[in-house]
């Protein structure tokens, strides 16, 4: 439940300016650069280890298509009465690896008007690190700018777990993310989301899901916005290899 009766959004928004404020601007370099650099470390580290692990990955498509596939989901979360919250994503995976890109579009209704804020949300790299039959489970990094504030970037991490049923028809998506501004110590959002999906159609590669939910959001440790979620997601898995 939401911390504060009234004006959710507005107070989201001031601390978003009183942080960019404590951290003397260039927000777009803040997050990005010290959580960012530490996966590209890890990357150039392990480049041998990682082209092994993405081939071993890839031969396991025949066991689970979702391990190259595109997803495309809209999903929108409502507390009744007051919030509207809506994010549109679209994710690609190919064996180890897998990017995610969403818009976080925040509305909150008030006897005074409406009042919105939005994020952009690119979660650059992630990395499948279990890849069975039922289960996806990965971590990644990228950013999260504020369309708000202080206008900054943040470096955002995800911890997520997909299952899915050995005929594709049921399936259960579990997400973490945490951005950090570690110039200022502060926590712009935590958020866990949860979700089902039941398929609704499927024409050769092609799944259509109804995705059913919620969503818990916590910016800059003070202001918690929640919602039931519901929405459809696309799904476009690579054909089978052929051997």
């Amino acid at each position: 439940m939401a911390t504060t009766s009234m004006a959710q959004v507005g107070d989201i928004k001031n601390s978003s300016s009183s942080n960019s404020k404590s951290g003397g601007g260039g927000g777009d370099s803040k997050g990005g650069s010290s959580g960012g650099g530490f996966f590209v470390d890890i990357f150039i580290n392990s480049l041998s280890e990682i082209g092994v692990w993405q081939k071993y990955k890839l031969d396991k498509r025949s066991e689970n298509e979702y391990i190259v596939s595109l997803d495309v989901i809209a999903q929108a979360a409502v507390q009744p009465s007051r919030y509207y919250l809506m994010n549109p994503r679209i994710r690609g995976n190919w064996g180890l690896f897998s990017t995610d890109f969403r818009i976080n579009y925040l509305l909150e209704e008030k006897i005074t008007g409406n009042e919105d804020l939005t994020t952009i949300d690119w979660q650059i790299l992630q990395l499948n690190l279990v890849t069975t039959r039922h289960v996806i489970g990965r971590i990644g990094g990228g950013f999260m700018k504020e369309n708000f504030g202080g206008q900054e970037s943040f470096f955002e991490s995800t911890y997520g777990v997909f299952f899915q049923s050995g005929q594709k028809h049921l399936g259960a998506n579990l997400e973490y993310r945490l951005a950090q501004d570690f110039t200022t110590g502060a926590i712009p959002r935590r958020e866990l989301g949860a979700h089902f999906e039941y398929r609704l159609a499927s024409k050769g590669y092609w799944n259509t899901y109804l995705t059913m939910g919620g969503v818990y959001q916590q910016y800059y440790e003070s202001v918690s916005v929640w919602g039931i979620q519901a929405g459809l997601a696309l799904r476009v898995f690579s054909p089978p290899i052929q051997r």
